[in-house]
């Protein structure tokens, strides 16, 4: 099926927040106080999204609002916000907010020949999520003397520069996902077939959507039963496959009525519906109100709703 691509439309793709040149060099690592750049934007970042960076921003102490596409958040104390590439996302913080944001091209992230721990941390760079933390852990102690060895070796560029910042990634994320294993109680370790098949899945469908596969196509892409799936996605997040698959299409859709203002035809056409009438019906259905309505009443959203 022939995938047709967004026009200039688009929600905003940043390298780092407001610089539009994109980064491709296969080693970026950048890392900034959150002051450094939500200052001269109003302590405001609106919603955007990077095609290939990884980014953790942390907050040290204060409080700050998170907005993840329609979901929103506000948190306060010490957090860890992980936002994988392409994801849309966007900040409101107090003035006086404190902490750090970590940005990496995803290339980097790949495992190292050395350094073979990527699976222990891969459901970190595949959904947006918040780990908390008590000002005096341990291990967020443990993170903030890893950040300031990174800005210490970005500035110095010693011998083994690169390895060092691979280690220093992977110690940063590992960290991260053992506070995230302790947030859930659960004992470090390999997830279950079922949530690997799960996650599998949800990979599998942020890749494939546009093509508008069925349950049986991605099972069979899996190497399982549809039935297989099926119970395996009821028993992870309590729908069906089927469900999640239009939930997935949707939910780009309405990204895409809320942060741009690309024609409805041509969106019908970008999220690979051969006929846009049929976008239409398909939208109404699951989301009980037209595109237009849908679009108007989210209409300046972001700017009403981050406090």
């Amino acid at each position: 099926m022939t995938v047709h691509q967004a026009g200039p439309q688009s929600i905003p793709n940043f390298s780092l927040y407001g610089e539009a040149v994109l980064t491709h060099q296969p080693e970026f690592i950048h890392i900034e106080d959150i002051v450094s750049r939500s200052h001269r934007h109003g302590w405001l970042i609106r919603p955007h999204r990077h095609g290939h960076l990884f980014q953790v921003l942390f907050l040290y102490n204060g409080s700050m609002n998170v907005c993840f596409d329609e979901q929103q958040q506000d948190l306060s104390g010490s957090w860890a916000v992980c936002i994988p590439p392409g994801f849309v996302h966007g900040f409101r913080f107090p003035a006086d907010t404190r902490g750090r944001v970590l940005s990496v091209v995803d290339s980097f992230l790949m495992p190292d020949p050395i350094l073979q721990a990527r699976s222990s941390f891969d459901s970190l760079l595949e959904v947006p999520c918040t780990i908390g933390f008590q000002a005096d852990d341990v291990l967020l102690l443990q993170i903030r003397q890893y950040l300031e060895q990174i800005r210490t070796e970005l500035e110095q560029r010693e011998h083994g520069h690169a390895a060092m910042l691979h280690a220093l990634m992977h110690l940063v994320l590992l960290t991260l996902k053992r506070q995230q294993l302790l947030q859930a109680d659960q004992a470090p370790g390999h997830e279950s077939g079922r949530r690997q098949l799960f996650r599998a899945f949800r990979h599998l469908l942020d890749r494939r959507y546009r093509e508008h596969w069925n349950v049986q196509a991605y099972a069979q892409a899996l190497g399982v039963s549809v039935s297989t799936l099926n119970r395996t996605c009821r028993q992870q997040s309590g729908q069906a496959a089927k469900s999640l698959i239009q939930e997935r299409l949707l939910l780009e859709a309405k990204r895409r009525l809320i942060y741009t203002t690309e024609p409805l035809e041509s969106m019908a056409y970008t999220l690979g519906f051969k006929d846009p009438a049929y976008f239409s019906r398909f939208f109404r259905k699951l989301e009980q109100m037209t595109l237009s309505e849908y679009r108007k009443a989210q209409y300046g959203r972001m700017d009403t709703q981050l406090p």
